[in-house]
């Protein structure tokens, strides 16, 4: 049974966070509903600390005997698992005679990472209040003397370098290539994407983060200490995939019901002005190259949720619309199912990594384009980060405006969807705007 206790704390998750990364705890996470709004991922923030149990299935549940709690209330909604899981893990779905032996270096994260955690602060931002839950007494009551009555260090100064890892001009040639590809009939969409390398010279990953949602804040945001130096700092405002624990499972943890995905395609930067930010959402919503982008990529996820929902439960719920961020415009669309019965939830997992939003259509292809232009594994870039609640609900971000760092160095990939009309002078240039965030952090701006 689920045990949870009230704190008398400030109801803020980076300082929570702060207070137990500088306390010396292992394995610090933080899901951060930076951003609020109606979704229902956006209300509560998440933050864990020493994990005892480390998983590389990619549905944890598996290996986990603590049976799932009963679903429909906050405390079983709080994370029992948190973890990433990249995109290298589903490259499977390549066909080798499609493309030549993978020679290009190993990536840092290539299968999934899953930790879980006895206990887990929420912040309640609706209400303010602050409470510890976990699986028993013992658990609550170590995590919540970790964090009350200690106030949060002062956060150190933080100073990066971030560079191009080749000149753009090289990504702008992959842009040609692949618009000859889908020129040919090769294919009909591609999502390539360039590599900024990251240093961290003074400072700590969690400062990093700090900075980056400041600037860009978002209901998704995450940090992960996975141990052995390395961590995740993303800012993502992209849902790769809520699910909902399936009503007559009766306790079992394999199943899901209700599925949600948000495919994100096309941007825009914020204006100068009101004028200004409102001539380019608008610009964004009428653009025939966007609209079609966005399209293709909801047929692609209709056709990955087709193959474990319920046959005529795929819909697209919310029409494609201009979501405004601090500093970007997206045009963004929700598409839900409900999954079928005998689908377990690793099926559900692997039907949906990698996401056709940030590969391509058709999606085996373009993931196979994607490998013979990228120079580079994508490793985390375009998976995923986020929790396992203790009923077995799941939501989880697509992996994009994220940092993967290990020992203060690192990568932040940048990129976008190509189509046959794509300008790739444009999609540099939208590279760029991807990367402001980082970009402002590297010059000192608040």
């Amino acid at each position: 049974m689920l045990v949870a206790r009230e704190l008398d704390v400030r109801p803020d998750p980076l300082g929570i966070a702060r207070t137990l990364a500088a306390s010396g705890r292992p394995g610090v996470a933080l899901l951060h509903a930076a951003e609020t709004g109606d979704h229902a991922w956006a209300r509560w923030s998440w933050i864990g600390a020493c994990p005892d149990r480390r998983s590389h299935r990619l549905d944890p549940l598996v290996d986990d005997p603590q049976p799932p709690a009963s679903r429909g209330s906050t405390l079983a909604a709080a994370p029992r698992w948190i973890g990433v899981l990249p995109y290298e893990h589903r490259r499977d779905l390549e066909r080798p005679a499609w493309r030549p032996e993978d020679r290009r270096p190993p990536t840092r994260i290539d299968r999934p990472i899953w930790l879980r955690y006895p206990a887990v602060v929420g912040v309640d931002h609706l209400t303010g209040r602050v409470m510890v839950t976990g699986i028993d007494r013992r658990a609550v009551d170590a995590l919540a003397a970790a964090v009350q009555g200690r106030l949060a260090p002062a956060p150190p100064a933080l100073r990066i370098e971030v560079a191009d890892d080749e000149p753009a001009a090289r990504h702008e040639g992959r842009i040609v290539a692949a618009k000859e590809l889908i020129l040919a009939g090769d294919l009909y969409q591609v999502n390539l994407a360039r590599r900024l390398l990251i240093r961290v010279l003074r400072g700590d990953a969690l400062t990093l983060y700090a900075s980056l949602v400041r600037k860009a804040p978002t209901p998704l945001g995450a940090f992960m200490d996975l141990g052995e130096g390395l961590r995740v700092v993303s800012t993502s405002p992209e849902l790769f995939l809520r699910a909902e624990p399936d009503p007559d499972s009766r306790g079992d943890s394999r199943r899901w019901g209700a599925l949600l995905t948000a495919p994100i395609k096309g941007t825009r930067p914020r204006g100068k002005d009101a004028k200004e930010d409102r001539a380019l959402a608008e610009e964004l919503d009428r653009d025939p190259k966007e609209r079609a982008e966005l399209t293709m990529i909801i047929d692609v996820e209709r056709n990955d949720l087709g193959r474990v929902a319920v046959p005529g439960s795929v819909r697209v719920t919310s029409l494609p619309h201009v979501h405004t961020h601090r500093t970007l415009h997206h045009r963004v669309a929700c598409v839900t199912a409900r999954a079928r019965p005998e689908c377990s939830r690793e099926d559900v997992l692997r039907a949906m990594l990698p996401s056709g939003s940030v590969t391509g259509a058709p999606k085996v292809r373009a993931m196979e384009v994607i490998a013979t232009l990228e120079p580079r594994r994508r490793g985390l870039y375009t998976g995923a980060i986020g929790h396992i609640a203790h009923d077995g609900g799941l939501t989880m971000a697509m992996a994009i405006r994220t940092a993967v760092l290990e020992e203060g160095e690192g990568e932040y990939w940048t990129g976008g969807g190509i189509v046959a009309d794509s300008d790739p002078e444009r999609e540099v240039e939208e590279t760029r705007w991807k990367a402001l965030q980082l970009q402002q952090a590297a010059q000192g701006r608040g």
